[in-house]
């Protein structure tokens, strides 16, 4: 069983907020989307289109912005900004 021990918040590192360079061009293109646009996106090799989605997901919802994420079967994931 690992160690636990409870210290108070201020004793505790800050968590990493760097973003990984993908991650940093994903919250760009989102950020800059218009209404009538899209992004398309292509699984690296060996990579599927539900893991990328799930991917683009976490890095919009961190970065606050809401999505609309579709699969239509030719191996490209769009998406969409969606208004809060």
């Amino acid at each position: 069983m690992p160690q636990i021990d409870i210290i108070k918040s201020s004793e505790a590192p800050q968590p990493p907020k760097k973003l990984s360079k993908i991650a940093e061009q994903l919250v760009g293109a989102l950020s800059s989307l218009k209404k009538d646009e899209v992004i398309r996106l292509k699984p690296d090799d060996g990579k599927s289109v539900r893991g990328l989605k799930t991917s683009v997901g976490r890095v919009a919802s961190n970065a606050g912005i809401k999505t609309d994420s579709y699969d239509t079967g030719d191996g490209y994931l769009y998406v969409r900004k969606v208004d809060k």
